[in-house]
Protein backbone atom coordinates (compact mmCIF):
# COMPACT_ATOMS: atom_id res chain seq x y z
CA UNK A 1 0.00 0.00 0.00
CA UNK A 2 1.34 3.35 -0.89
CA UNK A 3 2.63 5.57 1.96
CA UNK A 4 3.65 9.61 2.39
CA UNK A 5 5.41 11.07 5.01
CA UNK A 6 3.45 12.47 7.75
CA UNK A 7 4.37 15.91 6.64
CA UNK A 8 3.12 15.02 2.90
CA UNK A 9 -0.10 14.12 4.44
CA UNK A 10 -0.79 16.81 6.44
CA UNK A 11 -0.18 18.71 3.46
CA UNK A 12 -2.09 16.95 0.76
CA UNK A 13 -5.10 17.03 3.45
CA UNK A 14 -5.26 21.08 3.78
CA UNK A 15 -5.08 20.92 0.12
CA UNK A 16 -7.87 19.10 -0.41
CA UNK A 17 -9.57 20.77 2.33
CA UNK A 18 -9.12 24.22 0.43
CA UNK A 19 -10.34 22.85 -2.66
CA UNK A 20 -13.31 21.15 -0.50
CA UNK A 21 -13.87 24.69 0.38
CA UNK A 22 -13.67 26.51 -3.47
CA UNK A 23 -16.26 23.96 -4.27
CA UNK A 24 -18.47 25.00 -1.29
CA UNK A 25 -18.14 28.19 -1.96
CA UNK A 26 -18.95 27.69 -6.43
CA UNK A 27 -22.09 25.56 -4.78
CA UNK A 28 -23.42 28.52 -2.98
CA UNK A 29 -22.81 30.80 -6.18
CA UNK A 30 -24.74 28.11 -8.37
CA UNK A 31 -27.73 26.83 -5.86
CA UNK A 32 -30.27 29.30 -7.14
CA UNK A 33 -29.76 27.81 -10.64
CA UNK A 34 -29.73 23.84 -9.37
CA UNK A 35 -32.44 23.88 -6.88
CA UNK A 36 -35.63 24.92 -9.45
CA UNK A 37 -34.49 22.11 -11.81
CA UNK A 38 -34.35 19.54 -8.91
CA UNK A 39 -37.85 20.37 -7.42
CA UNK A 40 -39.13 20.55 -11.13
CA UNK A 41 -37.28 16.70 -11.29
CA UNK A 42 -39.29 15.90 -8.02
CA UNK A 43 -42.33 16.64 -9.11
CA UNK A 44 -43.01 15.42 -12.42
CA UNK A 45 -46.42 14.92 -11.95
CA UNK A 46 -47.59 17.97 -13.72
CA UNK A 47 -47.63 20.03 -10.84
CA UNK A 48 -48.28 24.09 -11.06
CA UNK A 49 -45.17 25.97 -11.85
CA UNK A 50 -46.21 28.56 -8.86
CA UNK A 51 -46.40 25.87 -6.85
CA UNK A 52 -42.85 24.59 -8.04
CA UNK A 53 -41.44 28.18 -6.66
CA UNK A 54 -43.26 27.58 -3.52
CA UNK A 55 -41.17 24.83 -2.70
CA UNK A 56 -37.90 26.02 -4.22
CA UNK A 57 -37.60 28.42 -1.62
CA UNK A 58 -37.33 26.46 1.43
CA UNK A 59 -35.23 23.93 -0.34
CA UNK A 60 -32.97 27.15 -1.31
CA UNK A 61 -32.56 27.85 2.34
CA UNK A 62 -32.10 24.23 3.45
CA UNK A 63 -29.13 24.30 0.61
CA UNK A 64 -27.52 27.36 1.93
CA UNK A 65 -27.95 26.16 5.57
CA UNK A 66 -26.10 22.92 4.50
CA UNK A 67 -23.18 24.76 2.78
CA UNK A 68 -22.87 27.14 5.56
CA UNK A 69 -22.33 24.47 8.03
CA UNK A 70 -20.11 22.28 5.58
CA UNK A 71 -17.88 25.77 5.24
CA UNK A 72 -17.98 25.94 9.08
CA UNK A 73 -16.30 22.51 9.32
CA UNK A 74 -14.09 23.02 6.76
CA UNK A 75 -12.70 26.05 8.55
CA UNK A 76 -12.33 23.96 11.55
CA UNK A 77 -10.72 21.08 9.40
CA UNK A 78 -8.17 23.16 8.36
CA UNK A 79 -7.47 24.55 11.54
CA UNK A 80 -7.46 21.28 13.33
CA UNK A 81 -4.77 20.16 10.43
CA UNK A 82 -2.65 23.32 11.04
CA UNK A 83 -2.56 22.27 14.60
CA UNK A 84 -1.15 18.58 13.86
CA UNK A 85 1.05 20.47 11.12
CA UNK A 86 2.44 22.27 14.29
CA UNK A 87 2.55 18.49 16.39
CA UNK A 88 -0.13 20.47 18.86
CA UNK A 89 -2.33 17.09 18.38
CA UNK A 90 -3.09 16.37 22.08
CA UNK A 91 -4.31 19.47 23.15
CA UNK A 92 -7.35 21.23 24.24
CA UNK A 93 -7.60 23.03 20.94
CA UNK A 94 -7.34 19.66 18.87
CA UNK A 95 -10.01 18.33 21.30
CA UNK A 96 -12.51 21.76 20.84
CA UNK A 97 -12.43 21.59 16.80
CA UNK A 98 -13.25 17.55 16.77
CA UNK A 99 -15.83 18.73 18.88
CA UNK A 100 -17.14 21.70 16.33
CA UNK A 101 -16.72 19.70 13.72
CA UNK A 102 -18.85 16.86 15.18
CA UNK A 103 -21.73 19.02 16.34
CA UNK A 104 -21.50 20.33 12.78
CA UNK A 105 -22.05 16.89 11.73
CA UNK A 106 -25.20 16.32 14.22
CA UNK A 107 -26.08 19.77 12.00
CA UNK A 108 -25.61 18.26 9.01
CA UNK A 109 -27.67 15.30 9.83
CA UNK A 110 -30.45 17.01 11.33
CA UNK A 111 -30.65 19.61 8.01
CA UNK A 112 -31.24 16.69 5.75
CA UNK A 113 -33.10 15.22 7.79
CA UNK A 114 -35.64 18.30 7.87
CA UNK A 115 -35.03 17.95 3.50
CA UNK A 116 -35.92 14.44 3.21
CA UNK A 117 -39.50 15.89 3.58
CA UNK A 118 -39.06 17.09 0.11
CA UNK A 119 -36.61 14.45 -0.83
CA UNK A 120 -36.47 11.08 1.14
CA UNK A 121 -32.91 10.23 -0.68
CA UNK A 122 -31.69 12.68 1.58
CA UNK A 123 -32.61 10.70 4.52
CA UNK A 124 -29.66 8.56 3.78
CA UNK A 125 -27.63 11.57 3.82
CA UNK A 126 -28.87 12.50 7.11
CA UNK A 127 -28.04 9.05 8.77
CA UNK A 128 -24.22 8.92 7.36
CA UNK A 129 -23.95 12.69 8.68
CA UNK A 130 -25.02 11.44 12.24
CA UNK A 131 -23.23 8.67 12.45
CA UNK A 132 -19.72 10.70 11.06
CA UNK A 133 -20.60 12.96 13.63
CA UNK A 134 -20.73 10.08 16.11
CA UNK A 135 -17.67 8.49 15.19
CA UNK A 136 -15.88 11.82 15.76
CA UNK A 137 -17.62 12.19 19.05
CA UNK A 138 -15.66 8.70 19.74
CA UNK A 139 -12.48 10.08 18.37
CA UNK A 140 -12.71 13.71 20.40
CA UNK A 141 -13.06 11.62 23.27
CA UNK A 142 -9.60 9.33 22.73
CA UNK A 143 -8.18 12.75 21.67
CA UNK A 144 -9.21 14.13 24.95
CA UNK A 145 -8.55 11.43 26.72
CA UNK A 146 -4.66 11.04 25.83
CA UNK A 147 -4.49 14.51 25.85
CA UNK A 148 -5.09 14.22 30.01
CA UNK A 149 -2.43 11.77 30.30
CA UNK A 150 0.11 13.66 28.34
CA UNK A 151 -0.53 16.48 30.44
CA UNK A 152 -0.52 14.08 33.68
CA UNK A 153 2.86 12.74 32.19
CA UNK A 154 4.58 16.02 31.77
CA UNK A 155 3.50 17.08 35.59
CA UNK A 156 5.76 13.82 36.14
CA UNK A 157 8.57 14.45 34.45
Amino acid sequence: MLKISKKRSVTLSLILAVVFMLLLVGCAVLLPQIVPPLVTFANTSGVIPSLIEAQATPLLVFGYLIVATMALADVLLVSLLVHVKDDKVFSGGSVARIRGISWCCFALGMWFAVLGIWFQLSLLAAVAAVFLGLCLRVVKNVIEQATAIKEENDFTV
